[in-house]
């Protein structure tokens, strides 16, 4: 199967959820955690607990993630990034993206195509992300439309090209399916007669000037014009309707912390399974826990 890139801005006990479900259903060969230094010396103690099975996880530093091919640690990428009021989203978010986008380049020996998938989805079912390489539509709408407009705005930006969305949902999927020549090919053509420096420079400084951008809605709309064969993807009503988010995330973290038995190396996911089957009556294709 192939590997699986997912950055994450802090240790939780969610992380052990998500990581052992997708070692249950896909059994990727690699799977790369890029995170704050800080957490590497527990993590790589917690990873010895976990079910790994036979995948291999990877732990690297997203303070130097840059640093190979663009010379730049995070300290140099974040003097491009601009809080504009209250309404911006915070650094950590958009050096996320670019982390997304650049592993590419900066992770040897990554599997070709590569899934990048976000640290608080946890998949409850499967769908296949194998040959032809499908991912799932899973939100049905963008939080607010104010979201969706500056979405557009940034990437109309960044490709010249009018935003596309599925036929129901929206790309912002969580999760996606990465072929090297298509990434390559997105982020040359973004710096063709551009100033900056790197492409790193030109996305970071779209919060100088808009609040939200999503990597996940540029790579689709930048696949539309130029690779429509290789965008593919499970319909809403197949998998992302029946899914579960919380946008809020107190409430849920109760009610998971009085269902289930939580060690200090995470929670395993077979205790998520538990709590699914005791709590929902119908059972859902995912949930995905936002800032935990």
């Amino acid at each position: 199967m192939n590997d699986f890139v997912i950055p994450l801005h802090k240790k939780n006990f969610i992380i052990r959820t998500v990581i052992e479900g997708i070692i249950y259903f896909y059994n990727p060969k690699n799977i790369y955690i890029i995170l704050p230094k800080k957490y590497i010396y527990d993590m790589e103690n917690d990873i010895k607990i976990w079910n790994t099975e036979d995948s291999n996880i990877f732990l690297i530093e997203e303070e130097t993630f840059f640093i190979l091919n663009y010379n730049l640690n995070i300290n140099d990428i974040k003097k491009w990034y601009l809080y504009i009021d209250e309404q911006s989203r915070e650094f950590g978010w958009w050096y996320q993206q670019i982390i997304k986008l650049g592993a590419v380049y900066q992770i040897k020996n990554l599997s070709d195509p590569f899934i990048i998938w976000d640290s608080d989805l946890i998949p409850i079912i499967k769908w296949s992300l194998d040959y032809p390489y499908k991912f799932a539509i899973l939100q049905e709408k963008a939080k607010n439309n104010f979201n969706n407009l500056e979405y557009a705005k940034s990437i109309y930006k960044l490709l010249n090209i009018d935003v596309i969305e599925p036929e129901k949902g929206t790309y912002v999927s969580h999760h996606f399916i990465i072929h090297h020549n298509v990434v390559k090919d997105m982020l040359k053509y973004i710096m063709i007669n551009k100033l900056e420096s790197s492409w790193i420079e030109l996305i970071l400084k779209l919060s100088n000037n808009y609040y939200r951008f999503s990597e996940y809605k540029c790579l689709a709309t930048f696949m539309n014009t130029f690779y429509p064969k290789l965008l593919l993807y499970h319909n809403f009503d197949i998998y992302g309707k029946t899914g579960i988010r919380y946008r809020k995330n107190e409430e849920i973290i109760k009610t998971i912390e009085e269902y289930c038995i939580i060690d200090e190396c995470g929670l395993k996911y077979h205790e998520i399974i538990k709590f699914v089957e005791l709590y929902y009556k119908e059972k859902p294709s995912y949930l995905q826990i936002e800032h935990i």
